[in-house]
This record gives structure tokens, sequence and C-alpha cells, in this order.
């Protein structure tokens, strides 16, 4: 998997941030500790909060970066830039994403398989796009011509999740540069590591300094961004609650754009017809990946009654011999890591044990160990309606069957939640798949898959599962703000 050299070492990054090019002591005192959740050591009991110099001179670099050589790049030189950050990525993202892994509890046997190709597959992506940010013309069919472009924000932040620190980085910084905007990043005080590591490789593919910078720090430093005066655009990845807050805070500091993608309760509709065992894979991995700490986990599981029986059989067997690949998430043999905290812990296992009480408990439901923060898959059966674990986000491998007779039923009972972010329908009937998937309410409707997303397509949520979209040419947008000229042709 790669060495991490002394640089790639949790202690480098103590009481640092990345500003205008360089790991700079941090003003404020205030600092924490970062564990690793396996067996809860020590990591750096030192790392830094950024305070409001922190952020005041973070925001002095971006507009410096934003209004000096970073605006006169062509677009060409934006892809040979991105391009290039590509090819360092290839040698150097494993080791980031393995240091990474020490305080997130990702296992790194999911480094070559999922993370490193699409990370570097969104660079390459957006590297694509700089020199396809078409306007539009209208003619002077009323005496004036009509020009729309599209410009950058300017300076840019982005606050991040602890479960996918290093690939969210990516699908926010990619779309803002590629625009030609610079951004600053506030990893989760729980991951701060990998972020930290990867900022200085952007000014090494060719990037000037300032353009992309990185701040350690909690709530705290999250909201001095969402309220700074000077961020035109906040771009989060959460909870529900904490994106309330983002919002509230944008609005009352200065009106600056938001992307909020949060929390989700996805449901997968199994219909009789379905390829079972494409239905089994798909919703298993869709409850294991990151173990459940996934905002688009298929946890809620609707299956017709005439093959109930037989899915969940075979769902929940799947499900306990997943417990017997939790472990050690550094090394490369083990499947499924710990939850990323004892406080993850902690709320994960009280919901359980609430659900305990209003829903029939199929498999798992305890912690595993007695060191670290491993938590069993656990599925429960036909929840009372109403209860916690139907209708809440756990964030944990958690999740609820339920059965259902009919298709109006079960679009009624998916539908029935303030989250709305991911959906599966499992059928083999063309139709029924077209019009369910047109009639669940979420920003993404897989059709035989579940708990998928693509790079070319617009990902994002309805209701509460947050506001805008990312990936695609609609994360271009969002970085982006259309201006009209107007010519008038008879002066």
């Amino acid at each position: 998997m790669g060495s991490i050299s002394q640089s790639l070492s949790p202690s480098f990054y103590s009481n640092k941030h990345y500003i205008n090019g360089e790991f700079v002591e941090s003003r404020c005192k205030e600092t924490y500790t970062v564990r690793n959740p396996k067996d809860e050591s020590v990591l750096s009991d030192r790392m830094a909060v950024a305070g409001d110099e922190d952020v005041e001179a973070a925001v002095e670099a971006a507009e410096a970066a934003f209004n000096g050589p970073w605006s006169s790049f062509t677009a060409q030189q934006r892809t040979t830039c991105l391009n290039k950050l590509c090819t360092i990525l290839e040698d150097k993202l494993v080791d980031i994403l393995t240091l990474d892994s020490l305080a997130s509890g990702n296992p790194v046997s999911i480094i070559p398989t999922r993370e490193k190709n699409y990370i570097i597959t969104a660079i390459r992506y957006y590297a694509g796009w700089t020199d396809k940010q078409k306007g539009d013309y209208y003619p002077a069919d009323d005496g004036f011509v009509k020009l729309v472009r599209h410009e950058p924000l300017g300076v840019c932040a982005a606050v991040n999740p602890y479960n996918a620190p290093i690939a969210t980085f990516i699908f926010k910084a990619a779309p803002a540069l590629a625009t030609g905007n610079v951004l600053i990043v506030k990893p989760s005080e729980k991951t701060p590591f990998g972020s930290l590591a990867l900022a200085p490789l952007f000014e090494e593919a060719g990037i000037p300094k300032g353009v992309i910078q990185v701040l350690s720090g909690g709530g705290k430093s999250g909201a001095l961004l969402a309220s700074h005066m000077r961020i035109r655009k906040i771009s989060f990845t959460g909870s529900v609650p904490t994106g309330k807050k983002i919002q509230i805070a944008a609005a009352q500091s200065n009106l600056k754009r938001v992307t909020l993608e949060l929390g989700g309760k996805s449901p997968a509709c199994i219909f009789e017809d379905a390829n079972l065992d494409n239905a089994l894979t798909w919703t298993v991995n869709a409850l294991l990946a990151r173990s459940g700490q996934v905002c688009v986990a298929a946890t809620r599981v609707y299956v017709q009654k005439s093959i109930a029986k037989e899915f969940i059989d075979k769902y929940v067997a799947k499900l306990k011999e997943a417990a017997d690949r939790l472990g050690d998430p550094q090394d490369p043999n083990t499947g499924l890591g710990p939850l990323v905290d004892q406080l993850a812990l902690e709320r994960v296992t009280g919901m359980i044990e609430r659900a305990k009480q209003d829903a029939e408990l199929a498999v798992g439901g305890a912690r595993k160990g007695d060191k670290g923060s491993f938590v069993e898959p656990t599925v429960f059966l036909n929840p009372k309606a109403g209860s916690e674990i139907l209708e809440k986000e756990v964030f944990g491998p958690v999740s609820i069957v339920k059965t259902f007779e009919t298709e109006e039923e079960v679009i009624k009972a998916a539908n029935d939640t303030e989250y709305g972010l991911m959906a599966g329908v499992f059928t083999r009937d063309v139709s029924r798949a077209l019009r369910v998937s047109s009639k669940l309410e979420a920003g993404v409707v897989g059709v035989n898959c579940v708990s998928y997303m693509n790079m070319q397509a617009p990902f994002g949520g309805k209701k509460a599962s947050g506001v805008g979209r990312e990936f695609g040419e609609y994360a271009l947008r969002a970085f982006t703000e259309p201006k009209t000229v107007l010519i008038n042709m008879n002066a």
C-alpha cells in the first residue's frame, strides 16, 4: 500500500494550517486531539483550530491569488495543471489515503479499487471542462445584442465530512479550479491529515500559491468561513443540522452562494420480479461501504411480501458474514473498519439499543470487541411507524427491512421522510422502473442499483437532503455566476 514518509505522518501536521503555499503555525492557540478509531491511540494531541486571524490570513492570500497570476491563466493552462496533478497523484495518492485511514478508519483495502481511481478520474473529468464554459448570444431584434457569460465567483470555501475527506476535497476543488476560482478547504476535525498532505501538490502541479489552502479546525472554524464577508461561496457536505447553521450564517453575512450535500435515509424498493442476487449485492454493499458512514447508504430496504422471506434470509446471512471482515483498517486484508470515533460509536449503539424496543433485531446489534469503535452490521425487521430507527439517519452499518404488497404502498413508504438524497428500484419491468423512479422523491434514483453516483451526472438531494448539485456540468454552474452584457446597436 505504500509507506508513509516522515512528512506524511500525523505529527508533522500538529498545530499547522496550509496558508499561501506554506505550512504555518496556527495563530489561534486552541488545539484538539485526533485518535485512531481502531484502538483510541493518539495520532496528534495538538491539531490546530483556525481562529479569526487564521481565516483572515487565508482569505487575504486567496484574494491575492484570485486577482494575481491565476486570473490570467488560460483554460489550457488550467487543464495542464489539473492533468499534471493527476500525474503527481498517481505516485502519491496511495500514501495520502493511507495516512487518512489512520483517523477515518476507512480500510486501506479500498484505496486501489475504489478511492484512487475515482479521485483521479474526477480531476481529469474537470480538466476537460476548462475551455467549455460556453455562454449565450441573443440576437439584436430589439436593437440590443444580449451576451451571457459565466464568471468565477472568486474566493470560495469547502467544509468537508470525515467519511471521504480526500474524495470530497477533489469533488469540490476540481470544478472550482476549472472555472477559475480559489478555494479554502476545511476538512472535518476528525480526519484532517490527508487534506493537509494533499494541499502542496497543487503548487507542485503549477497552480499558484493561495489558490488552494487548508485550515484545520472544528465547527467554530467552519462557522468563521460561513460568515466571512469576503468569501463568495461555501460548499458543505455533512449533517442536516450543521447544514442549516451554514445556510443561516451565509444568509446573515453576505448572502454567499451555498451548496449543501446533506444526510439521507435512502430506500431500496425490491419488487418480486427483481433479480434477487443483483438486489442483494447492491443493498449489502450499499450498507457496508465505509461501515455505513455514507450519506447515500441504503438503510431502508422495502421488499415485496412474496419474496420477502427468501430475500431477508440471504440479506441477513450476508451481513452476518460481513461481521467477520471487521478489523484493523490498516491491514490490506480487512474489508470493514470501525466507526470514526467514540462519539460516533456511542450515537450508533444508542440508536441500536432504542431500536430493539421498536423492531425485531435480525442480526448484529452490538459493539464488536472491547477496543476501538467497531459495530456489527445490524438489521432490524418491520419497525414501528414513527420509530427513530425508521426515520432518522444512523450513519453506521444499520438498516431496516420492511415488507410491502403494492407499488402504491412502497412509493408512499419510501417518500415518508424529510430526506430525499438517493433511492433504488429493483425490477425487470421497464415500465414499472420508469413509473416508480419518477414518483420517488430523491435527487438520484437507481434502477437495479442503489447508492451509486456518476461523475458525469448531477448529484444532490431533495427536501432536507440538500441544496444545489455537485458533479457534471452542474457543479461548474455552482461555481460561476452568469453575467449579462447588453450592447446597444443603435448608439
